[in-house]
């Protein structure tokens, strides 16, 4: 573990150190407070942007028609000069602080699987769709291997469904549709903003992780055939 001074990450969140030095704060203050402060200066977001059909909220959320902006793309958007200037293989310094407590994750990681809590916080938190499934993603340290969040999301779908392989087979599926969709929704915004590909990877890793949890279905079907 690198030696840091865990005083300088009071809050629950995401802290990135980057290569040039700098530091990322995204925490859930931080991510609404820069949000807000956009979504007031409206010249911060490019009219063509606004005006594209790929900006407005996907064609399945409940707010589709009265929301002023679509609520996932809400973690990202205060981000994207800073994020931006980096390609998703670029090595960053990941800090992971786990609700109140100090429980620190600390690693050396990709810019686009750091941001993977970004994308969770994103779909899980911020998408009026995804809300349902957020529970499925408690505890799940987001700077964890995609495979492992697999099989995290997998275990806390299992449990919640005392083992029954049809609720089970039911939760991933509808999660999956849904998740899928949406994620795809967010790579087509995100495709109108970004010049590279650290947040759009990000947002591809998420079907990497619907298909881990699949395969864990797989697994515990057949397991329970035997």
């Amino acid at each position: 573990m690198l030696n840091l001074d865990t005083s300088a990450f009071p809050d629950p969140g995401l802290y990135l150190l980057l290569p040039d030095g700098g530091r990322l704060v995204l925490t859930r203050e931080s991510i609404e407070k820069t949000t807000r402060a956009m979504l007031d200066a409206p010249d911060s977001i490019p009219a063509h942007v606004r005006a594209a059909t790929e900006y407005k909220p996907c064609d399945i959320c409940p707010e589709r028609d009265s929301a002023e902006i679509c609520h996932a793309i809400m973690p990202t958007l205060p981000f994207f000069d800073d994020i931006d200037r980096y390609m998703s293989y670029d090595m960053v310094t990941a800090v992971y602080r786990e609700g109140e407590e100090e429980v620190f994750v600390v690693c050396k990681s990709r810019m686009a699987d750091a941001l993977q809590f970004v994308t969770i916080l994103s779909l899980m938190n911020y998408c009026e769709v995804g809300q349902q499934y957020g529970l499925y993603f408690e505890g799940v340290n987001p700077l964890m291997p995609v495979d492992k969040i697999g099989k995290a999301v997998f275990l806390n779908i299992y449990l919640e469904s005392e083992g029954d392989i049809d609720s089970i087979q039911n939760i991933i599926n509808k999660m999956a549709e849904n998740i899928l969709h949406t994620a795809k929704c967010q790579t087509a915004r995100l495709n109108l903003i970004c010049k590279r590909d650290a947040f759009i990877n990000a947002f591809v890793n998420t079907d990497l992780i619907i298909q881990y949890i699949k395969n864990e279905l797989r697994n515990y079907i057949k397991k329970s055939s035997e």
